[in-house]
């Protein structure tokens, strides 16, 4: 096998690698803020992502361990509105 034959296949392997990468969501970061989801839970927003052309929040959850770790959310409220008629 000659060289060029050994960069052709090794540069088909790497195009063919990339094109099945899908790209990650592109975090935004804001100032973090306080929110609340549709029960009046409260919430720490920390980031905004793109997500396949929809934008969700970031926010941080805690679990009945006291563990923390960042969720993505389609809908928050501004503290003190959820659950109003509008």
């Amino acid at each position: 096998m000659q060289y060029e034959d050994y960069y052709n296949a090794t540069k088909d392997a790497v195009a063919d690698a990339l094109a099945e990468h899908k790209s990650r969501p592109r975090l935004m970061r804001i100032d973090a803020f306080e929110a609340e989801d549709e029960d009046g839970t409260p919430l720490q927003v920390i980031g905004v992502i793109d997500d396949d052309d929809m934008m969700k929040f970031v926010v941080i959850e805690e679990d009945e361990d006291r563990a923390i770790f960042p969720i993505a959310r389609s809908l928050i409220y501004k503290k003190g509105a959820a659950g109003t008629e509008i």
